[in-house]
């Protein structure tokens, strides 16, 4: 037989009206779950290491009791034998951990202010700001884990001003993307016509993201008046991701197609105003209209399955950042510094440029090999 567990008619003055549909042994198998499995599974959905889990376990066992003491009287006497304490710090002769007793649907109990009182509790007891704070953290990752398996309603969620948890995706150290060599660059634009107005386009096209590194969608917004000479040489000036400005020079190989490609559409790039990069008709006729990024990613998937470097569609297909990934690389095999490729980039961390061109994958040289006290001394095995 089993007992339900019934609100007290006095909860709404304790604050608790909202949960008087609290029922430990309800049908709904979420309420009926062991408190201590709950706890489980937020320490295996949130514990990034040993330390954060032992912390995490710490802050559920510190909240868990405070909620006993703040709202536990609500439980009637014939289930608080078994249920109370919710949680209990033992040892285990190294450090302390904790017992959890009762069905995860005590936590039907919490309410707003049981979170601030929790924090309060945690500071009165000599936690410093920092401290309580990563406490109070943890135990909404508790209650998040409850929200999604069904422990807490969906008002109880929003009153609480939670989401259901959902792991953070980690974000991947290693390399990604794809990277051409220089014999599959020259594939790819000989794959291009460039005797006709659209594959004059299309190479130029390439040969942005190839020898400038731009993004697709910085490529589809290049204006005519983005192009400025100094010095005797053309520099592209443009507001990429993140409203960076960064100035670039235009490479040789890209100033030639960039020029097939005005006098085969009778623009001139740093005269005028509007987009460099427009569409091609049928007829070979050049548009007003601005391609868009989708066009341009879908230009490189076309071309990279014309050179037979990838398929023409599907997640192996040749992509716009592979282009950009592929300058970026280049540069950095030919003596380029990693702050120089990252200036190029316009990325803000060298972090990200590093994965970009995969420096820390499987190169021999290594910061280490200019390590040198002794300048008469060679490098190389010394």
């Amino acid at each position: 037989m089993t007992t339900a567990l019934v609100i007290p008619a006095d909860a709404e003055r304790a604050g608790l009206a909202a949960l008087a549909d609290l029922s430990a042994v309800s049908p709904a198998a979420a309420l009926r779950r062991p408190l201590g499995e709950l706890v489980d599974a937020t320490l295996a959905a949130a514990g990034r290491s040993d330390n954060t889990r032992r912390a995490y376990q710490t802050a559920a066992g510190l909240f868990l009791a405070y909620l006993d003491g703040a709202r536990g009287d609500v439980i009637p006497a014939e289930l608080a034998a078994s249920w109370r304490p919710f949680a209990v710090p033992g040892q285990d002769g190294r450090r302390a951990t904790w017992a959890f007793n009762g069905p995860a649907g005590v936590l039907r109990l919490v309410d707003p202010s049981t979170l601030d009182g929790f924090r309060a509790a945690r500071a009165a007891a000599g936690d410093g700001p920092e401290t309580a704070a990563l406490r109070v953290n943890a135990v909404r990752s508790l209650l998040r884990v409850a929200l999604r398996d069904g422990v807490l309603t969906h008002d109880q969620g929003l009153a609480l001003g939670l989401t259901p948890y959902k792991a953070k995706q980690r974000r991947d150290p290693q390399p990604t993307g794809r990277r051409l060599t220089p014999a599959e660059v020259r594939q790819l634009r000989a794959a291009v016509d460039a005797r006709t107005p659209k594959g004059a386009r299309d190479l130029a096209i390439l040969d942005a993201m190839l020898y400038a590194g731009l993004r697709r969608d910085e490529v589809a917004g290049l204006d005519l008046g983005d192009f400025h000479q100094d010095g005797g040489r053309w520099w592209l000036v443009l507001t990429g991701k993140g409203q960076k400005t960064r100035r670039v020079k235009v490479a040789d190989p890209l100033f030639r197609s960039l020029t097939a490609w005005q006098d085969a559409a009778g623009l001139v790039i740093g005269l005028g105003a509007g987009a460099l990069f427009r569409s091609v008709n049928k007829g070979g006729g050049v548009t007003a209209t601005r391609v868009n990024g989708s066009v341009v990613g879908r230009l490189v998937a076309e071309y990279g399955a014309a050179a037979g470097l990838a398929p023409l569609s599907g997640q192996n297909r040749l992509g716009a950042h592979d282009l950009r990934r592929t300058c970026a690389r280049n540069a950095y095999d030919n003596g380029a510094p990693l702050l120089l490729v990252q200036t190029l980039l316009g990325h803000a961390d060298p972090k990200t440029t590093a994965r970009y061109i995969g420096a820390l994958e499987t190169d021999d040289n290594t910061a280490v090999d200019f390590v040198n006290y002794h300048p008469a001394e060679r490098r190389a095995g010394r």
